[in-house]
């Protein structure tokens, strides 16, 4: 026995150390030859899973973690990996369980705090995630990561001052951090301080010269570095066979922006769906998921429409702007919310696409009472800063995937008023693919963008059937025709007075925005050609000739 051991103990020290280097298909046969020996051997067990999750083999990870948690249940570790995978496969609460375990096996674990803030960072509560952040940064105050990572959450609660200090530190610690820089260029970027964006850009691709990303950012703000010297040099990165899906994707979007430089829009639209099949696949577990979320699970759901009538009596009178990416919703907002009247601008806050989310993913049921779900919401909407009565209770909530929940908005939100961002097909589609909208996993594909689209059409055409007047239908194109005509209207529309202010939102510096949009809010509304995108018509027809909404 004693024999076994040592030779088990060699085994697996040759292959920790194979595993270290990075020759891991040499270490996963020597965890494997260990475990012929003892098939219960907990080390073997644990590092083996550990590979997997390593290798992005999700399903085996989570088979032997859970096998090394059966014979060692209180060994953190264990459970910090386990959470890691469920995070990777977008399991949210069952990650969450799992990082508090390793944190109660050990309080001070700094990585299940990170993760656990990371998690919480995932599921939009952006507020926790801060407080993990904080808890992690007392147990590692020298990681980097940590630091960068609290710098994207303070971006989104609206603290830039707290993020840019973030992300500094994270460069004092490390010069060249890569994501800290890339990061600090996004927030310079959003702020529109477009000559620092360019220089962290710039630093990011320095210190990480395939990071393919930083460079198509740095080149949004710069076409004028898309030379035939760059080409070559992005021809030789996207020849590495190791080079991340997701930096792969950036090269084909830098490849579609010369392309289109030259107007040869068919290859510019190849490498556009090509580089987001490689976005899909960067990540594919997680995109699978919210796939059938968006576009089979929840549009199934029938109790989202068979809403208990009751009468709610609710101060809160928001704006919803709904419809689909690229509407030209995120211009009407500002509109709106530069007039006279101070009110609160929401933006894309996704409270009851969360709310409602996480209600359907733990399988709880749906049949609200209607008082105590406006009671929930009107917290959260509070929460978020967005419900005051100083502003008289209105607020937008630009979360344009609502238009799944108009049934509920409806009931509980009297006083709401609803805003249906409408721009000609192509156009929002070919700006989708254009422009990578991240973590948006129906954005990815034709197939499902153009199903998405469809379950809009149909989810609001039904709702418009059953209750005609209560929606207002903004044409984009119009709005931009006659940007003050239909600016007065859309301000009537929401009983709020129009003010020659609400066209000049793009001179305002406390106006942020988080999407793709936000350097349009800097500049003045302008017509753009009807023809722009119609050289991309015949390469969508193959997608969209079945659906009327199209042609």
């Amino acid at each position: 026995m004693k024999k076994n051991n040592l030779q088990i103990n060699q085994t697996l020290g040759i292959a920790y150390e194979n595993h270290k280097k990075g020759n891991l298909d040499l270490a996963k046969s020597l965890y494997e030859k260990a475990l012929k020996t003892d098939s219960n051997n907990f080390e073997a067990i644990f590092l083996l899973g550990s590979l997997f999750l390593q290798t992005k083999n999700f399903h085996e990870a989570i088979r032997y973690l859970n096998k090394a948690i059966e014979i060692q249940p209180k060994h953190a570790n264990t459970y910090q990996n386990l959470g890691y995978a469920f995070v990777e496969l977008g399991e949210f609460e069952k990650a969450k369980k799992l990082f508090f375990k390793a944190i109660e096996i050990e309080p001070n674990h700094g990585d299940a705090h990170f993760n656990l803030a990371n998690t919480y960072k995932q599921m939009r509560n952006f507020k926790k995630a801060k407080e993990f952040y904080e808890k992690t940064t007392q147990i590692q105050p020298n990681n980097p990561s940590v630091h960068n990572n609290y710098g994207n959450v303070c971006k989104q609660l609206g603290e830039f001052s707290k993020a840019i200090t973030s992300y500094n530190r994270a460069i004092e610690l490390k010069p060249d951090h890569p994501r800290a820089h890339h990061n600090l260029g996004n927030t310079y970027n959003q702020l529109g301080e477009y000559s620092k964006a360019i220089s962290s850009f710039k630093r990011a691709y320095q210190y990480q010269p395939f990071n393919l990303e930083s460079l198509y950012n740095w080149s949004d703000l710069d076409n004028g570095i898309l030379d035939l010297k760059l080409k070559k040099k992005i021809n030789l990165i996207m020849k590495n066979k190791q080079l991340p899906k997701k930096y792969a994707a950036y090269g084909n979007f830098l490849f579609a922006k010369y392309e289109l430089e030259k107007h040869n829009y068919e290859e510019e639209f190849n490498y556009l769906v090509k580089g987001h099949i490689d976005y899909f696949d960067s990540n594919k577990a997680f995109f699978e998921k919210g796939v059938n979320y968006w576009l089979k699970d929840l549009p199934k759901i029938e109790e989202l429409e068979k809403i208990n009538k009751n009468k709610i009596d609710n101060e809160a009178k928001p704006i919803f702007i709904v419809g689909v990416p690229r509407c030209g919703s995120t211009v009407v907002e500002k509109v709106i919310a530069s007039g006279s009247k101070s009110i609160s601008v929401g933006e894309e806050c996704s409270i009851i696409n969360t709310f409602i989310g996480d209600k359907i993913l733990k399988k709880e049921s749906l049949n609200f009472d209607m008082t105590d779900l406006k009671d929930q919401l009107n917290n959260k909407y509070k929460e978020s800063g967005l419900l005051k009565k100083e502003n008289d209770h209105v607020f937008t909530d630009k979360t344009l995937d609502n238009f799944f929940f108009l049934d509920i908005i409806k009931e509980i939100f009297p006083k709401a008023k609803v805003i249906n961002c409408k721009r000609n097909p192509i156009s929002s589609i070919m700006s989708i693919l254009k422009n990578n909208l991240g973590d948006v996993a129906w954005a990815h594909q034709l197939e499902h963008i153009f199903l998405y689209f469809d379950i809009y059409h149909k989810k609001m055409n039904n709702f418009k059937n059953k209750y005609p007047n209560f929606i207002y239908d903004l044409i984009f194109e119009d709005f931009q025709s006659d940007p003050e005509k239909e600016s007065k209207k859309v301000m009537k529309f929401c009983n709020l007075a129009w003010d020659k202010k609400c066209l000049e939102f793009h001179k305002r510096k406390d106006l942020i925005s988080y999407t793709a949009s936000h350097r349009q809010i800097r500049e003045p509304i302008y017509k753009i050609s009807k023809d722009k995108n119609k050289p991309y018509k015949a390469m969508l027809n193959k997608y969209g000739s079945k659906y009327n909404w199209f042609n």
